[in-house]
């Protein structure tokens, strides 16, 4: 008897258990933010090496020093003991802050869109504009440290630690932030609305050059989010350029910073725009222009396909609503 009401009594915990495993729901910030930091990955380091060439296209030193991206390329990589793995200092820094980055980036301009729909009633263009321009202000929150590490160990061979204690002051973290924000503001709300209608566009486009019944989702808004990246990367360079000059500069010290900061203020986004132009010509604003959009191509062709396939996925599955 004691045997049969043992096994009704653990008959009853294994339902209940059961029972509230699948009550359980992730929050779907949480859902979101894995959908954002693994679409965002995987596009980062799709094209990382293009970033380090471009990065160092901007700068004075590598205008001087290299002739072209090809020609950056193979200085890169010939004049460190890392070989071709040199195109990826920085790498890790990157993957390691994509995930706020592209959680923010990505859940504001869906929580934009929804907010502006469900006021009018319908999405204006410039409502598209308003959402993706709101996204890439508000990323810079995250992207900069990001940014600013980055492009120190892309410009230089020192490592990831020589970087942080140059940057000692955690207000260096911000170096740039003004440039960061247009680059960034620019981007996003190009991007976005491209997108957007582009991935609606996309199918009925590939079906009528290639003949075919249906589209993969992923090919489809890969192609999509290239369309739009383009642009938008190209446009949004000069800020770019800016930003990377700032943030190359050697920064100030826990120590020094301080002193330093009341004597000799750090020049803003405007005035480095001003003597670039003066010192090197207008064009030198564009610096790297084809290695950032070559870059942006692949890496938001897959950030933006995979970040709707995975959510669609996940809707699908029941946790996202």
């Amino acid at each position: 008897m004691m045997p049969f009401r043992r096994r009704i009594l653990q008959g009853f915990v294994l339902c209940s258990v059961l029972t509230s495993c699948q009550a359980l729901v992730l929050p779907a910030a949480v859902v979101h933010a894995a959908i954002g930091a693994t679409s965002g990955c995987l596009g980062a380091l799709s094209a990382y090496p293009l970033d380090t060439i471009k990065s160092q296209l901007q700068t004075e030193a590598g205008r001087e020093k290299y002739a072209g991206g090809f020609d950056a390329f193979w200085g890169i990589v010939k004049s460190s003991s890392l070989g071709p793995l040199a195109l990826y200092r920085g790498a890790f820094v990157n993957v390691l802050g994509i995930a706020p980055e592209k959680t923010i980036k990505l859940g504001v301009n869906e929580l934009m869109r929804g907010l502006i729909e469900s006021q009018l009633g319908f999405m204006p263009f410039m409502g598209e504009v308003l959402a993706g321009g709101s996204a890439g202000f508000c990323q810079v929150i995250a992207t900069n440290p990001l940014e600013v590490i980055k492009v120190k160990m892309q410009t230089s061979n020192s490592s990831i630690w020589d970087v942080f204690r140059e940057v000692g002051h955690v207000r260096n973290l911000y170096q740039g932030a003004d440039a960061c924000i247009a680059r960034d503001v620019i981007f996003s709300g190009f991007l976005f609305p491209v997108y957007a209608h582009a991935k609606v566009l996309m199918p009925t486009i590939l079906m009528s050059i290639f003949g075919a019944h249906e589209i993969s989702m992923f090919w489809s808004n890969l192609l999509a989010g290239s369309v739009a990246a383009a642009p938008a990367a190209f446009i949004a360079t000069p800020a770019d350029t800016v930003k990377t000059r700032m943030q190359q500069a050697r920064t100030c010290t826990s120590s020094e910073f301080d002193s330093l900061v009341e004597m000799v203020p750090s020049p803003n986004g405007i005035q480095v725009t001003r003597t670039i132009i003066k010192n090197e010509g207008f064009c030198a604003l564009f610096s790297g222009w084809f290695e950032r959009v070559l870059r942006s191509i692949p890496q938001f062709g897959v950030t933006l396909a995979l970040f709707d396939v995975l959510t669609t996925e996940a809707i699908k599955r029941g946790l996202l609503v």
